[in-house]
């Protein structure tokens, strides 16, 4: 069967984002052979740019799936004008508030109500809010993309539901979480770095040996979803972080899914070296890694993460303001030219 994978530019400066769409099936044939998925949406105006290649070169406005992998704005913000202008089925979304009831116990207040709870949620995503009301309009089937869910080729790896809630309270804009939750979390914001300290790296040494967890819990929500199309396996990680991505690694090995034998795999977070760890990388492989990065973005992708990912035979390949076209069994498109491979490199970040 073949499928072909776009990843679209998103993000200027040191502001990235994701855009990402997967076509399968009969590709040369009848709309009806073939499913089309979105990805996350970039910004508003990625959404636009989404539209018009689904049209220009998919021929169609029908969606048959679109994931938001998680709630930040550089992923979600996209998905609006998509919902809007396109004919979309399914939307995997997580829906915070629907959680009030079941976490209202980790929080210090607690004479907070459950509608008390969900509001304060929903103010504090009102864009997320947004999406869910158009979707609802729409008639669009909104499900949250948890541990287990599946369809369209697809099995959602993480995260649990469990996970997800404990993470909730650590979400910016949320009422005062109980302390002790964080730190068995380990959730941290990654703090500012002034600049940027550089050291030498080369084959047989491990700069990625930190398995800390170091990024946000709102980035470790995000849906990691896996593809299983005639064979080949396309894994998906939004922002996700390190712990995020071990328990999705375990749920994989719990169903008989190894990740060490992928064809293709999205790096999280642009490349952050806050969110792959060398411990990652062996139990998540494939041949070909894209990375969706602003072309002025001083640190995504991190040049450790790529020089880690060349280390366990990977090839990697980064949007920099143009599109990425990764294609199995279907013709390259008229005019396209391949993409420069990320090289190795001797100084990388400390």
């Amino acid at each position: 069967m073949a499928y072909e994978i776009d990843y679209l530019p998103v993000g200027n400066g040191e502001s990235s984002g994701d855009a990402i769409i997967l076509r399968f099936g009969n590709l040369l044939g009848e709309r009806k052979e073939q499913t089309i998925v979105v990805i996350d949406g970039g910004f508003k105006e990625t959404g636009e740019q989404i539209i018009e290649h689904i049209r220009k070169y998919y021929s169609t406005n029908i969606v048959d799936l679109v994931i938001a992998t998680h709630l930040d704005r550089d992923h979600i913000s996209g998905l609006y004008p998509i919902l809007e202008n396109l004919q979309v089925t399914h939307l995997l979304m997580h829906r915070p508030w629907e959680h009030a009831e079941n976490i209202k116990k980790l929080f210090v207040n607690k004479k907070i109500t459950q509608s008390g709870l969900e509001e304060k949620i929903e103010k504090s995503l009102q864009q997320v809010v947004d999406l869910e009301d158009l979707a609802l309009k729409k008639k669009v089937e909104i499900v949250e993309p948890f541990q287990g869910v599946k369809g369209y080729g697809m099995t959602v790896l993480g995260p649990s539901i469990d996970y997800y809630e404990k993470l909730i309270p650590l979400f910016d804009g949320t009422p005062q979480p109980i302390m002790i939750l964080e730190q068995l979390m380990g959730a941290t914001k990654s703090a500012l770095e002034s600049a940027i300290e550089w050291i030498d790296d080369k084959f047989g040494i491990d700069l990625l040996n930190n398995d800390e967890e170091e990024t946000s819990p709102e980035n470790n929500t995000s849906a990691i979803v896996l593809f299983q199309i005639d064979g080949h396996k396309l894994l998906f990680t939004g922002d996700a972080g390190k712990t995020a991505l071990h328990l999705a690694a375990d749920y994989a090995d719990s169903l008989g899914i190894p990740l060490t034998d992928l064809n293709f795999m999205d790096v999280p977070h642009h490349g952050s070296k806050h969110n792959i760890s060398s411990k990652v990388l062996q139990r998540m492989k494939a041949p070909i890694a894209y990375v969706s990065a602003s072309k002025e973005a001083p640190k995504h992708p991190a040049k450790k993460v790529t020089n880690g990912l060349n280390k366990i035979g990977a090839r990697v390949f980064v949007t920099r303001g143009s599109i990425l076209n990764f294609h199995h069994d279907t013709p390259v498109r008229e005019g396209w030219v391949a993409a420069a491979e990320e090289p190795f490199y001797e100084k990388v970040e400390k």
